[in-house]
């Protein structure tokens, strides 16, 4: 893979920074459509959109160990989606990386 250029990077990046963080990335994708870009922000828009749908499911509960653990899962999840966009990778979060991928292919 070609190394991606700054925007790129600066988008991918931007991305995992909550909704507008996500926004601002993909305006800065909207002139020069980068595959890398691309892909960072629908990993991340799955990520958060994840994040928020279990959240308010575990909202129903008062469980204190299942809200820690499901924020130990995605404080993981986040750091590796960040971890492969620092370094200038396209892998798919474990799990639902791919499935990220075909539900908002429609980011392109």
């Amino acid at each position: 893979m070609v190394a991606p250029t700054k925007d790129a990077k600066i988008s991918a990046i931007a991305s995992y920074f909550t909704l507008i963080g996500w926004i601002i990335g993909f305006f800065i994708n909207l002139d020069e459509k980068h595959e890398f870009a691309n892909f960072h922000l629908r990993q991340s828009l799955g990520i958060q959109t994840l994040f928020y749908a279990v959240g308010a499911l575990l909202g129903l509960t008062t469980s204190k160990a299942a809200g820690f653990g499901f924020l130990l899962c995605f404080l993981i999840l986040w750091g590796y989606a960040v971890g492969t966009a620092v370094q200038n990778e396209m892998k798919p979060v474990p799990l639902v990386g791919k499935l990220f991928q075909k539900v908002f292919k429609f980011i392109k």
